[in-house]
């Protein structure tokens, strides 16, 4: 098969995307990023753009061998630029495991661009956001990928678009965030052991640090209690349900929830005696109750022809599952135990 390269507008259009950096930005990582997405390990000098296209070539050769390795079907220039561009962004590992690869070996070029799409979130302050310059470069690739490949007209009078369900619900972002700029993330600092934190804390409070070294109850102690809380150590009363062990003291009334029947509770307090579980049932449920609403949407809206059948009794069936196995999580929820202390 034909080895191919990068063309000029295939370059053109990554350093349109990437966006051109004359001075270093520091990552997240620690590392530095500068010219068109070139990344080293100091800040350096700058670059220029004539300097910063020459590091852009360099890096993207080993993109340009793992294309042309990777892909078992003969591809046009744009389409060999298109997958350079996105496996560049996406990095190599997650281009070899990704739907649009697989696609393109298939055979399946509209699938292909179409599985393009799915890669528009990226790590926004600890949070995987959709990001509006991914969404943008996702789309220029797409069309490039797609500008040599065979079509057929689409008239409107005869082929009227009609929504698609499930790329409404799966592919429509409720939100996106802008793209950061580089090095308004500081770079992630290492975390002390947990042994080290504890000991810090202990010596920034001197009494505090003495108190827990030195202080021994004996087991039939029956005064006051001195407690500590990183703060002036008080005295409380310890009362006769604190004295029993432990395991007794668990199952004091005291120490229980209060018991109400099911009925009796708000949702709040229900969810509360249960386990952080409960909140991702809950979440299934009200997914499974919209699949069921689109499924009978289609049914009251649709053709009625075999397709639309097929696709809302796919829709309920399993918007139905997906009900009856959160109601059935919800219920086998145990209560989050109650601490004795």
């Amino acid at each position: 098969m034909t080895a191919y390269t990068i063309s000029n507008a295939g370059l053109a259009l990554i350093q349109d995307a990437e966006g051109f950096r004359a001075e270093a930005g520091q990552l997240p990582n620690g590392a530095w990023v500068i010219g068109y997405g070139h990344v080293r390990v100091g800040a350096g000098e700058p670059v220029n753009q004539s300097e910063a296209a020459n590091l852009l070539v360099a890096d993207l050769a080993p993109f340009e061998s793992l294309v042309n390795e990777k892909i078992a079907q003969p591809l046009t220039q744009s389409q060999f630029d298109a997958l350079v561009s996105f496996a560049f962004s996406i990095g190599a590992d997650a281009f070899e495991q990704s739907q649009v690869l697989r696609r393109v070996n298939a055979g399946e070029f509209i699938a292909a661009a179409c599985a393009m799409d799915a890669w528009r979130k990226s790590d926004v302050s600890g949070d995987l956001e959709i990001v509006d310059a991914l969404v943008r470069r996702r789309s220029t690739e797409k069309a490039l990928f797609l500008k040599d490949v065979a079509h057929e007209p689409a008239p409107s009078a005869f082929l009227r678009a009609k929504v698609d369900h499930a790329a409404a619900i799966l592919g429509a972002p409720i939100r996106y965030a802008q793209s950061p700029a580089i090095g308004s993330i500081a770079a992630a600092r290492p975390k002390a052991e947990a042994a080290v934190q504890i000991a810090h804390v202990l010596k920034s409070e001197p009494a505090t640090e003495v108190l827990l070294l030195t202080q021994v109850v004996s087991s039939d102690f029956s005064g006051d209690e001195i407690t500590t809380a990183h703060a002036k150590p008080v005295s409380r009363k310890v009362d006769a349900a604190e004295k029993l062990p432990i395991d007794r003291r668990i199952r004091s009334k005291k120490y229980q929830p209060e018991h109400r029947r099911p009925f009796d509770l708000s949702i709040g307090e229900w969810l509360s005696q249960r386990s952080f579980g409960a909140a991702a049932l809950v979440t299934l449920m009200v997914f499974g109750l919209a699949l069921v609403s689109i499924g009978v949407s289609m049914l009251l809206k649709g053709n009625a022809d075999g397709a639309s059948l097929l696709g809302a009794s796919a829709f309920s069936a399993l918007g139905i599952a997906a009900v009856l196995l959160a109601t059935w999580g919800l219920l086998r929820t145990p209560r989050a135990k109650v601490r004795a202390d």
